[in-house]
């Protein structure tokens, strides 16, 4: 190749090149906060009547789990006009709820005065690199999805049952938390509008999935009555909604 076509090419690459450069999106870190609804069994509770029976209930499949909190971190660079490469970092809680249920149930099965439930609640630790996708609708308006897919690191609540019969307190069944790692995925979809050219809103919702199978610890007790749980293999999948803010590293051309 002679030297002519040598400059003609690079004076080609010099040319092109911001012109690339123009279709890309700005690559971003994004703070995030919102609310988690549980789905499936990981949201559903028993009746306090199912817990009342001499038997109890073992192995319930039911989670209790009631509508949670999460906050994220998140951040991509994006390599063409529409397609980047990124991942979030993400935090949730879940509480229990109707623990008045568990309690009833406790009541009858054991047959005593009175039962109070205190629970502890669920933790969820996610790593989860992926695509994303960005698409403009006006100057300052953009939807944006993303696929990801990672580990999460779960943690089921303590529940301690303390029980009451004429005036006298028997020792408390306890139910000890167990944790998991798990594989885990999260689909979500956005919008995203530009507050200046280095910051912009994002609000968003996801849905997300993971199957950790826990084995799980109970306090000794003299029967099975009551409910007792000694592994939980069940889907813990969510949909989460959030209101975040992104910082962007370079501007939109």
């Amino acid at each position: 190749m002679n030297s002519s076509k040598i400059i003609l090419l690079v004076t080609a690459l010099c040319i092109s090149a911001p012109v690339f450069s123009q279709t890309k999106p700005a690559s971003f870190l994004e703070v995030d906060g919102g609310a988690s609804l549980p789905l499936g069994n990981f949201g559903a509770t028993a009746t306090a009547s199912s817990l009342m029976s001499i038997q109890g209930t073992v192995n319930d499949v039911h989670g209790w789990a009631n509508i949670g909190a999460f906050g994220s971190l998140d951040g991509a660079w994006f390599f063409s006009k529409h397609f980047g490469v990124g991942g979030m970092f993400k935090y949730g809680t879940y509480g229990l709820k109707k623990v008045d249920s568990l309690s009833q149930g406790y009541e009858e099965s054991f047959d005593v005065d009175t039962t109070r439930t205190t629970p502890s609640h669920y933790t969820l630790w996610s790593i989860m690199p992926g695509l994303y996708y960005n698409l403009d609708i006006t100057k300052r308006l953009s939807f944006s999805a993303r696929a990801l897919v990672g580990i999460t690191h779960a943690s089921t609540p303590k529940i301690t049952c303390t029980i009451e019969d004429g005036g006298v307190f028997d020792a408390p069944i306890v139910q000890y938390s167990a944790s998991k790692t798990a594989v885990a995925a999260d689909l979500g979809a956005g919008l995203n509008y530009s507050l200046s050219k280095s910051l912009a809103l994002a609000l968003r919702t996801d849905y997300f999935y993971t199957k950790p199978d826990f084995s799980i610890v109970n306090a000794p007790r003299l029967n099975n009555a009551g409910r007792e749980i000694y592994q939980y293999d069940q889907p813990l999948e969510s949909i989460n909604f959030s209101l975040g803010i992104a910082y962007r590293f370079a501007k939109k051309k």
